[in-house]
């Protein structure tokens, strides 16, 4: 449970401070795949804000769709080493982000990215994070993802191997979590999930 608990953590703080979301610059070759994804539940998750029409919400949904199901082709492709992949990855995250962004009138882009730095300082004011916390933070976020992406790439690995080193990631990361946040806030953050999480199901 606890596991659960610090991946849930370590991605959506990640998402919130990194900006995993449609116009963000700062992902990695190995997340690309789940910055269009994010992006994508992100806008349609903001319609009424964003004013998405019926024609965008679908068009947006079938890019995420797409994305995901050409990620997993390219990181299942045994004919690809791993420089490869991740190559053809970064091709498919900017190629997806361009498609996504032309979905979007320029009012709806702007208001997005506005919307999305306001939420990622709401955030951090909440749980009163420092600057340099922020930057650990990301920092944080962006090795677990290309750590956990090497381990699920990895094809000489068993699904038991693979699970196992997925746990030990995940409590390496959860320790790390710990040096970074203090008690209070890490308690402010499981709440504010949880808020999220049953929102979202509403």
């Amino acid at each position: 449970m606890r596991g659960t608990w610090m991946k849930s953590t370590v991605l959506l703080l990640g998402m919130t401070l990194a900006g995993g979301a449609l116009l963000a610059q700062q992902a990695t070759p190995p997340a690309a795949p789940q910055a269009p994804e994010a992006a994508t539940q992100s806008a349609t998750g903001t319609g009424g804000a964003l004013q998405l029409t019926v024609d965008q919400k679908k068009q947006l949904r079938e890019l995420r769709m797409s994305a995901r199901d050409q990620a997993a082709i390219i990181r299942n492709d045994q004919t690809l080493n791993e420089e490869q992949k991740q190559a053809k990855l970064k091709e498919l995250h900017a190629s997806t982000r361009a498609q996504m962004k032309a979905v979007l009138t320029p009012a709806q882009q702007t208001e997005f990215a506005e919307r999305r730095a306001a939420h990622q300082a709401k955030v951090a004011a909440k749980l009163g994070l420092t600057p340099d916390q922020q930057s650990k933070l990301k920092d944080l976020f962006v090795s677990n993802r290309q750590q956990r992406e090497a381990v699920l790439t990895n094809a000489s690995l068993t699904n038991e191997q693979k699970q196992a080193q997925l746990i030990q990631l995940r409590q390496a990361n959860k320790a790390q979590l710990a040096t970074i946040l203090t008690p209070d806030q890490l308690e402010k953050f499981q709440q504010m999930r949880k808020a999220h999480r049953h929102s979202g199901q509403s």
